[in-house]
């Protein structure tokens, strides 16, 4: 869809300024070339568009070192290089800081690799991304007082999570991007349409843990929740993980 045709309506993540342009709630850049048809687009300004692509830039060179869908060896191999090579500072402190741990994986450990995450920016980029397929889906637009939050679930996390997306609600979507590479599933609450939860599996299950050297619980699964700022605070409070993701 042409980016003109959002000009001028109103931006989804700040909700003040008139839109110049689509974006894609997914970048593009997350995904192979060949899957890149068919990826929701929003209207956005030119002030979140470039502090979103920030966002991007980093988290396209370093999230898919945790791919484990179809694409991810091409996207690793043949993406990624060009990537580091026009951020040698961000190449170097991976390599740097680039470690070996035992994951426990489906009943058994297993040896892999962990680099740094900056969570900060990992949670700003979902939050945006929940922003986005609110409007995409349902045309919702966060007004002052609402806010939407991102967070990696934990194992009792996710069990909440479960119980919440059998609950009664007003709409339920599903999201299956690039064969795999995102899917999601979306739920908007009977009695505010503002109020939504999104889970997001990313490159097949992204897993990121707090301390990179011993990481005590593994994250696999994004949620987002936007709504009235009081509310969603709670919900982000009781689901999160109960530390802070630092490695992936």
């Amino acid at each position: 869809m042409s980016g003109k045709r959002f000009k001028g309506k109103l931006c989804v993540y700040c909700v003040t300024r008139p839109s110049i342009t689509g974006d894609h709630v997914f970048a593009r850049e997350f995904f192979t070339d060949e899957s890149r048809s068919n990826l929701p687009q929003v209207p956005t300004c030119d002030s979140c568009n470039n502090e979103k692509s920030k966002l991007e830039h980093y988290l396209t060179a370093v999230l898919p070192f945790g791919g484990r869908h179809p694409d991810a060896y091409a996207n690793l191999t043949e993406m990624v290089p060009g990537r580091l090579a026009k951020n040698l500072r961000l190449a170097r402190e991976l390599s740097a800081t680039r470690s070996r741990t035992w994951y426990l994986e489906q009943g058994m450990y297993r040896e892999t690799m962990t680099i740094p995450l900056d969570s900060d920016k990992c949670h700003l980029l979902f939050e945006l991304i929940g922003r986005g397929l609110a409007w995409y889906h349902w045309q919702v637009y966060l007004q002052p007082g609402q806010t939407s939050r991102a967070m990696f679930l934990s194992k009792s996390g996710t069990a909440w999570f479960d119980a919440i997306f059998t609950m009664d609600a007003a709409a339920r979507v599903h999201g299956d991007l690039g064969k795999g590479t995102v899917t999601y599933v979306g739920v908007q609450a009977v009695d505010r349409r503002d109020l939504t939860l999104w889970r997001i599996n990313f490159y097949g299950g992204i897993a990121v843990a707090g301390d990179p050297a011993a990481p005590a619980e593994v994250a696999t699964e994004i949620a987002v929740v936007t709504g009235p700022t009081t509310l969603v605070n709670s919900l982000a409070e009781r689901s999160q993980s109960s530390q802070t993701p630092r490695s992936i």
